[in-house]
Parts: structure tokens; sequence; C-alpha cells
């Protein structure tokens, strides 16, 4: 049961490197930081501190409390590798996918076996797609908005505002299936998160496309 959410990530790396191998090679350094990164905070945050997951009625704890720990964490985290990279910033932004990709491999898996036993569904099928589509989706934004940001000031708003959605909706649909709400809201709503993230970053046409290729 637990497969789904241990292979989903490095499968999805696999699928993003292989065929990039060759650009990809002189960059791996960058995904070798990111596993590390995470097998590090994991292993100090299971050693060394005690989280004991809110489990209160408030709606807007628990949906600030799996936001920072899903979301803000791990871009701290990513906001730390860009300030001491040398890289130029395109090659930065463009690095997004080939670091959060191994660095959720870890630190995602490891937060759905913390939360709860026996471990519902939606932890293991839901979650790990919500956020994998998130890290597709704002790695194919950042590249639109580096794109923008020398000169139309509402397509950079735009693309910001696309982001920030895609960031913040994860933890809300898991707020909305943590307090019982109706299958039909927080259901419908991870499966409009879904499409609208993988037709935004065009990924059906990129696996298409490398599937005709192929």
């Amino acid at each position: 049961m637990c497969l789904f959410s241990l292979l989903l990530f490095p499968l999805a790396y696999l699928y993003y490197v292989v065929p990039r191998w060759t650009v990809l090679r002189p960059r791996m350094l960058i995904s070798l930081f990111a596993f590390v990164a995470a097998a590090f905070i994991c292993a100090f945050r299971g050693f060394f501190m005690f989280r004991e997951v809110y489990d209160g009625v408030v709606f807007l704890h628990f949906y600030l409390e799996k936001l920072f720990v899903c979301t803000v964490f791990p871009m701290i985290v990513y906001l730390f590798f860009l300030a001491f990279s040398r890289d130029v910033w395109r090659e930065k932004i463009e690095s997004f996918a080939l670091f959060m990709l191994p660095f959720y491999a870890v630190y995602l898996p490891v937060g759905i076996l913390e939360d709860a036993v026996p471990l519902p569904f939606f932890s293991l099928f839901v979650k790990p797609v919500l956020f994998l589509v998130m890290v597709v989706a704002v790695a194919s934004e950042s590249r639109t908005l580096f794109n923008v940001v020398t000169g139309r000031k509402k397509a950079v708003a735009l693309s910001v505002f696309i982001i920030l959605v895609e960031l913040l909706l994860p933890s809300l649909i898991e707020t909305l299936w943590h307090y019982s709400y109706s299958p039909a809201i927080w259901g419908s709503s991870a499966f409009a998160y879904i499409m609208l993230c993988i037709f935004r970053s065009n990924l059906v046409f990129k696996v298409r496309n490398e599937l005709a290729r192929g």
C-alpha cells in the first residue's frame, strides 16, 4: 500500500532526468544536495524532535500547520539553496524540479508515515499526486515568470498569483479531507487542481511528444 507514495516521486524524477541526461548530468549535485538535505532534516526531526500533529477543531490552525510543514518549509530549503548557488538566475529557476523532486521523494513519504497509522487512502494516493503536480506546475510557471519579469507587469502579477495558488491549494484540500468534508467537495477540488496543474504546465503535451519521439 505504501509503494505508490514511496515510488511516485523517484519515478517522476527518473522520467524528468533520463531523457535530458546529457544536459542535466553536470547539474546532478543539485539533486544530491536536495536528497541529502531532506534525509538530514527527516533524521534530525525523527531523532531530536517530537512533532505532535494538531488534531483540534480549528480549521485555520490545521491548514497553516500543514501549509508550513508540507509547502513553506521545503520552499525555504530551496531558497537556501538559491542563496548559495553560483549558477546564473535562469539556471537557478530552471533547477526547481531538479531540486524539489528528490527532496519530496524523501521528505513527503516520511511526513506521511509520521502523520497517521493506519494510513488512509488520501495520504497514500491523493496527497502524493497533489504535491507532484504542484512541483511540476510551479516549475513550469517559474520559467514563465522569469521570461516575463523584465517587462509586462500584468503578466508578472498573473504568474506570481498562479504560483501562490498552486502552492496554497494542496494543504487546503488536505484540510478539507481531514475535517471530513464531503468527498464531493475535497475530491472534486483535488481533481480540478490536478487537471489545472497538468494543463497549465502543458504536461499532457510534453508526455505525448516524448512518447511520439520514443
